[in-house]
């Protein structure tokens, strides 16, 4: 379709490309699949990717990993996607302790190169395995190391990034972190690293009050929650042997008193959140980022509805909560799947909370998650006044946007 660039156009991996972990049901009858998959390898390549589609007026979605439930990769209205897989070539400036990475890179590949050369990331998600630089910073996540770093946005120094009007070199990382490819799509990242350090996971069985108080009792890399309900499920999705108690992980350079054992067991699997989630439509997930002093509360609400949750705590006394509530499809509804989602950020939002991230399903929520929604809004339109870069995420429009606010409205 265009010389010398890889692409797809058999309607098996185009249907493929045109899905995320998570897809509604409900909203599927609305959404087109893309009408071919690029694979760029090159910086120029996505440039004359994005030439062909001004010209066409033809939507580009950008695709990492798809590890997001949230529909930011889904073509909704069709067109280009461009799948980064080949993309995937990255440096490191040990001196100055910088990686330098195209988006394809995939975060766990990165980490184990560095541990290589002495070097760590900061901070990585906790879909590490697969999850790709590009796509993580366009969702401007949360993750391990956030207790100590922050979200991944800052942790980057700078971007190069392609739009309609060519390629630029950004260090206003906020234009796009967290803007999913609608303000422009990454094609090079600058972050910074740290050097390795060796450190142990202490288990406490402590209440959720106790785990917020240990949690920033010190300058620990990271602590993770886990209340009861997630531990049994998890001891029972994957035959686990976990003591069903409330658990607080704490990972640190520091001696503690904690169960290392314990500790060990849970932090090496703190990739679980991403295999429950493959697990598809017999679990559902709500995420939401709140204040950790109305941790407590949050949780407390959220359990009466069965749900087990795991929470990341981040710098500035916020903490990321990840609830996952079973779900048997011959007892439960499709639509009560859908309410305890929207239940969960309802409850957050009169906690201080909000939602973890917005996408396509909640659009609606950008003005909660972002806080210079308005600056983004006015860089949008003047940036890309066609709609062309991933339209219908992040800033609400179409018919999905009021289907989903209708469905809030009544959960």
């Amino acid at each position: 379709m265009i010389e010398g660039i890889p692409f797809r156009d058999d309607l098996l991996e185009r249907y493929l490309c045109s899905h995320d972990i998570s897809t509604p049901p409900l909203l599927k009858r609305f959404f087109k699949i893309a009408d071919v998959v690029f694979q760029p390898e090159k910086e120029e390549d996505v440039l004359r990717i994005l030439k062909l589609a001004e010209e066409k007026r033809i939507p580009v979605v950008p695709r990492g990993a798809a590890t997001s439930g949230y529909g930011g990769v889904i073509p909704v209205k069709g067109g280009f996607v461009l799948d980064f897989t080949r993309m995937d070539r990255f440096e490191v400036d040990e001196d100055q302790k910088i990686l330098v990475s195209e988006p394809g890179a995939v975060w766990w590949d990165i980490e184990k190169e560095l541990n290589r050369k002495g070097l760590s990331l900061r901070v990585y998600p906790t879909s590490a395995l697969s999850s790709t630089v590009g796509g993580w910073i366009a969702q401007n996540g949360y993750g391990v190391g956030s207790l100590a770093f922050g979200s991944i946005a800052e942790n980057v120094l700078r971007l190069r990034v392609a739009d309609f009007r060519g390629v630029r070199e950004a260090q206003n990382i906020h234009l796009y972190a967290g803007l999913e490819g609608t303000t422009g799509i990454i094609t090079k990242a600058w972050i910074k690293l740290r050097e390795f350090e060796e450190m142990k996971a202490y288990a406490f069985h402590v209440s959720p009050e106790k785990a917020v108080s240990l949690a920033y009792s010190s300058g620990h890399h990271s602590a993770l929650f886990l209340d009861r309900n997630y531990i049994k499920m998890k001891n029972e999705v994957f035959d686990d042997r976990i003591p069903e108690r409330d658990t607080l992980v704490i990972v640190t350079g520091d001696k503690m008193d904690g169960d290392e054992t314990l500790g060990q067991e849970i932090w090496e699997s703190r990739f679980y959140p991403m295999k429950i989630k493959r697990l598809g439509p017999g679990i559902v997930p709500a995420e939401v980022i709140i204040p950790c002093e109305n941790l407590p509360e949050y949780l407390h609400r959220i359990s009466k509805y069965s749900a087990g949750s795991e929470v990341w705590f981040i710098r500035k006394n916020i903490c990321s909560v990840l609830s996952f509530l079973p779900w048997d499809e011959r007892k439960i509804s499709y639509a009560f799947k859908l309410k305890f989602s929207f239940k969960a950020l309802k409850i957050a939002k009169k906690l201080g909370g909000k939602s973890y991230s917005s996408g396509l399903y909640l659009s609606r929520e950008s003005e909660n998650i972002l806080e210079n929604y308005q600056e983004l809004l006015r860089f949008k339109k003047e940036i890309d006044p066609d709609n062309l870069l991933n339209p219908m995420k992040v800033f609400p429009s179409g018919m999905i946007s009021k289907i989903i606010r209708i469905a809030e409205v009544f959960s």
